[in-house]
């Protein structure tokens, strides 16, 4: 799940960049891909920025810290006359001020951000930035994949995404459907350059499974509107594209499972309680409990391991229980929340710590993590207990979690998926060193994401695939 929480400490720490693309380059030509290093603290942190026309003579533009986070982050201000630039990305506090040289091809300059001033050189880049994961299959690929669409009724959208399967199946063939996490996410669920539903839909397919995974409403090519979705919504989703593959000859209709990580863990089990004919459930990282001690658990692990202070950290989690508290009754005054959060920053103030420093830049992020707080998505996940599901669930399951996973605590989590599950063939296991994608970790801070070459762990997915492969 991706960290949908309201934590002073990590709401900062994105010195990022990445931008979009541009025309032919000339010597006055700001479009297109921009690349350099910040050196801070001893560590080098990679920046790209890609700057492309606005259309109205002006620029337009996003940063990414492909190092740190996939976010991209706007620029609030683009500036460029006679060589001379300056940007701001305001939701960070960030600056650059250069100076293009004569050939066009390179920008000196200084990058500020939170009190510091630092050298930045940009060059500029042929080519928009690219993540290079080793596990991204590349094809060609020994199998079929195909792009389909299928409807979803009752959301009244269409679902578009990829079907993987061996070729010339001797028999109907298992088939497993990919659900995502949480926020707004493609087919892959691409996350930090890595592309894990992509290795795991890989890896499944060579074993004789086949996969569909669909990116979500609203997103790449689906339609329907994501912003206004809830948990129960994108279960439909989800049941949409089970009835997808019953329709097709290659797939075995009583061998139809689903995967589902984070979130989608969440999802899996609602759309197999309320569903007849779900085959298996494999759940990674999925949540156990209720959706507002999730989060709580969540944001207190994210916020030990970052070395926030006692005081801000128990401030936070007043905070965040007055609001989750707020939100979960009837018919809630949403501007109450408002008041909530400026009375956090008010009492943070008061705070003699060193995350103080942090709150010079938080006004526009507190902003955003109101809108939200605010979403029917947030309201509808603080109340849902995974274990009204989990009850119901009749079908095998296999549940998953890394131990460094700082989002959905496994010794909390999978703990209450096993007691909730009726007794049957059933596998929870928690595995050593990995984190919420289930890559092998040092801290399992989100952070880390990006940093780590490593996608999944190869011991997951063969775990996956043999669990599955036993079934039959």
């Amino acid at each position: 799940m991706r960290t949908r929480l309201l934590v002073a400490a990590g709401l900062l720490l994105s010195i990022g960049s990445s931008l979009s693309a541009g025309d032919e380059k000339g010597e006055n030509s700001l479009a297109g891909t921009w690349q350099g290093v910040i050196a801070i603290g001893g560590k080098e942190i990679p920046v790209v920025f890609e700057i492309s026309s606005d259309g109205r003579n002006g620029w337009k533009g996003h940063l990414l810290s492909p190092s740190q986070t996939d976010q991209k982050i706007p620029l609030s201000l683009i500036d460029y006359h006679d060589r001379d630039l300056n940007l701001a990305a305001e939701i960070i506090g960030g600056s650059f001020r250069g100076k293009m040289t004569s050939s066009g091809r390179s920008i000196r300059g200084d990058w500020t951000q939170g009190g510091f001033t630092v050298p930045l050189d940009l060059d500029f880049s042929e080519e928009a930035f690219a993540y290079d994961r080793p596990q991204t299959p590349k094809p060609p690929f020994p199998y079929v994949t195909e792009e389909v669409s299928f409807p979803n009724p009752l959301g009244k959208n269409e679902l578009a995404g990829t079907l993987s399967f061996p070729e010339k199946p001797i028999s109907p063939l298992p088939a497993v459907v990919l659900i995502t996490g949480s926020g707004p996410q493609d087919r892959d669920e691409t996350i930090a350059g890595h592309k894990p539903f992509a290795v795991i839909a890989d890896y499944l397919t060579r074993r004789g499974i086949a996969v569909l995974r669909y990116d979500d409403r609203g997103v790449g090519k689906s339609t329907g509107t994501f912003e206004y979705g809830t948990t129960m919504d994108f279960a439909t989703d989800a049941w949409a594209a089970v009835e997808y593959l019953k329709t097709r000859s290659e797939i075995d209709p009583e061998k139809i499972g689903l995967l589902g990580h984070s979130e989608g863990g969440l999802i899996a089990p609602i759309v197999a309680a309320k569903r007849e004919g779900i085959a298996f459930l494999v759940l990674l990282a999925g949540p156990g409990l209720r959706g507002d001690q999730t989060l709580l658990t969540q944001s207190k692990a994210i916020g030990e391991a970052a070395g926030l202070k006692p005081e801000m950290l128990q401030l936070s989690q007043q905070f965040s229980k007055a609001v989750y508290e707020l939100l979960t009754q009837p018919n809630p005054d949403l501007s109450r929340v408002q008041e909530l959060g400026e009375k956090f920053e008010e009492e943070a103030r008061k705070l003699n710590s060193e995350d103080l420093e942090a709150l010079n830049q938080l006004g526009p992020m507190l902003e955003q993590q109101m809108k939200m707080i605010e979403s029917p998505w947030f309201s509808n996940f603080l109340a849902i207990d995974p274990a009204e599901y989990l009850r119901q669930v009749t079908c095998p399951v296999l549940a998953l979690n890394g131990k460094k996973d700082l989002q959905v605590i496994a010794d909390l989590q999978l703990p209450a998926i096993e007691a909730a599950l009726p007794s049957g063939k059933r596998t929870v296991r928690a595995l050593p060193d990995l984190n919420h994608l289930f890559q092998k970790a040092e801290t399992g801070l989100p952070g880390e994401y990006a940093a780590i070459d490593e996608t999944i762990s190869p011991t997951v997915l063969k775990i996956i695939g043999d669990w599955i492969e036993s079934l039959w």
